[in-house]
């Protein structure tokens, strides 16, 4: 049960770890790269909503601290990028 417990928390955190791979040493691409995947973590809730209308209360609490996350990393790129712009 424990070992079950500690799989079920463990998901949300792989997936954020997972997220903070995304980057690129191009500011440009990295705010391009960083926009798909948050793009895609909407659509993969949008899709749970869908299918699980019941239980995508669980989709959103294994998906929503990427997407936070995916979110400010995307705005700091984008703030780096019109710096970089402007150089």
């Amino acid at each position: 049960m424990l070992l079950a417990m500690i799989l079920w928390y463990a998901i949300p955190v792989v997936i954020v770890v997972a997220s903070l791979f995304v980057s690129s040493h191009n500011p440009r691409r990295e705010v391009f790269y960083l926009s798909a995947t948050l793009a895609i973590l909407i659509m993969a809730l949008v899709f749970a909503w869908t299918v699980a209308r019941e239980e995508w209360g669980v989709w959103l609490f294994f998906i929503l601290p990427a997407a936070l996350v995916t979110g400010v990393r995307l705005i700091v790129a984008s703030v780096v990028a019109s710096e970089d712009a402007r150089r």
